[in-house]
């Protein structure tokens, strides 16, 4: 087989887009000689903004990027010298009015531009911002979650309207939907009405990169630039958004330090900022937690084991998760996780984490504390957290993606 990859979203993605992308055509790479890759990065959606050094390392014998060029849809609006009240509003107007012509022909570009460069591609796999069905081919699409159906008040116009558009490629144009839990699987079928037979799952892994890190003063001397110490602290990992549910667990982890005996450990929230996370620091300062809550910001990759590795526990209760990487990836560092028991997160934690409502502030409270002062059942959790993650590998992503593929491919060519 031929397979399509559009890589253009590896410029622009971050978090678990990019993350699961990038590991999946790594991983792909990696493990399967027989088929040939076509990488295509389409410039004119990225513009050269970035550059991943994780593209340089798609490399394989079988294996071709192509770096298509096209019409960029530019907005003046944009433009840092029409930033002024005045000039943006204008700027604003032109790009309203510009808006449908110049959609219009950035699409006819990209029409006459994308099939050459695809003809013969058994398989074409669309990013979350290249919508592209090649003629003749199985088109693929995969959707992480269904958030901004179900959640639309957590994001913005312009993301809620990226992921409709790729909502509706996936009910009208995509042959074959891949979502990553079994809680997605039964969204995209009951919101999207898409017949479960076009949907098929396929677990997200997680990288050998997070495992214990016996070391104990190599972990000390890691963890010493954030200020932090080995089994110090009690970790969260993600996105200050809504959708994450920091402002309860700040409330639960203000409960924490009235239940058990000083010293209690700090509460340390790992990630970006993103849509409305001014909430959450206000809630902090409301408490007078400034001293208590650390916020360490977005930590580098090669920094994150580390991190899962000093927590005493981590905890993670968010309102929906597609999949909820985070978790899986504390428990491959060996740390115990207390997380919600909604969407997929009791398919990736099974019975080896404490699972609870998360708009049950108590009960969140509750199970922080009961970890934070048992030491054995944290050991316990922490061994069977370790054997369940061993079951999510990205050769295993890989082998079942290829496998759906080839089914999907040898159906139609039967057909």
């Amino acid at each position: 087989m031929r397979i399509g990859f559009d890589i253009t979203a590896l410029y622009v993605a971050q978090g678990g887009v990019f993350y699961y992308d990038y590991r999946l055509i790594q991983a792909l790479l990696e493990q399967d000689q027989e088929n040939d890759y076509l990488l295509l990065d389409y410039y004119p959606i990225h513009g050269g903004w970035t550059n991943p050094p994780e593209v340089q390392h798609l490399q394989a014998q079988n294996t071709r990027i192509v770096h298509c060029q096209g019409l960029r849809h530019y907005r003046l609006a944009r433009w840092g010298l029409l930033q002024r009240p005045v000039l943006r509003t204008a700027a604003e107007w032109v790009d309203r009015v510009l808006f449908w012509p110049w959609s219009a022909v950035a699409e006819a570009v990209m029409r006459r531009r994308l099939p050459p460069i695809l003809d013969g591609v058994d398989v074409f796999y669309s990013s979350d911002v290249l919508l592209w069905k090649q003629p003749n081919a199985l088109n693929v699409v995969t959707i992480y979650d269904l958030t901004t159906l179900l959640f639309p008040e957590y994001h913005t116009a312009n993301t809620r309207e990226l992921q409709l558009r790729k909502y509706r490629f996936a009910q009208e144009e995509a042959d074959v939907v891949i979502a990553i839990s079994e809680a997605t699987k039964r969204d995209i079928v009951t919101h999207l009405k898409i017949p479960a037979e076009r949907v098929h799952v396929v677990y997200g892994g997680v990288s050998p990169d997070f495992r214990p890190i016996e070391d104990r003063k190599g972990l000390a001397r890691a963890l010493a630039p954030l200020g932090l110490a080995p089994g110090g602290y009690i970790l969260h990992v993600g996105t200050i958004e809504p959708r994450k549910n920091l402002v309860r667990l700040v409330e639960a982890y203000n409960r924490v330090r009235k239940m058990v005996p000083p010293p209690v450990p700090k509460l340390v929230l790992a990630g970006a900022t993103g849509w409305r996370f001014r909430e959450v620091f206000a809630r902090i300062e409301a408490l007078g937690l400034e001293e208590e809550i650390l916020f360490v910001g977005r930590v580098p990759a090669d920094m994150l084991p580390a991190l899962y590795n000093g927590a005493v526990l981590f905890v993670y209760p968010s309102l929906y998760e597609g999949f909820g990487l985070p978790a899986l990836e504390a428990m491959a560092c060996g740390v115990p996780v207390v997380t919600s028991d909604v969407s997929a997160l009791p398919e990736v934690v099974g019975n080896v984490g404490i699972l609870i409502d998360p708009k049950d502030v108590a009960a969140l409270a509750g199970a922080m504390a009961a970890l934070v002062d048992d030491p054995d059942r944290r050991l316990t959790l922490s061994r069977a957290g370790l054997t369940r993650a061993s079951r999510f590998s990205w050769k295993r992503t890989a082998r079942e993606t290829l496998a759906v593929y080839c089914a999907t491919v040898g159906q139609e060519l039967s057909q």
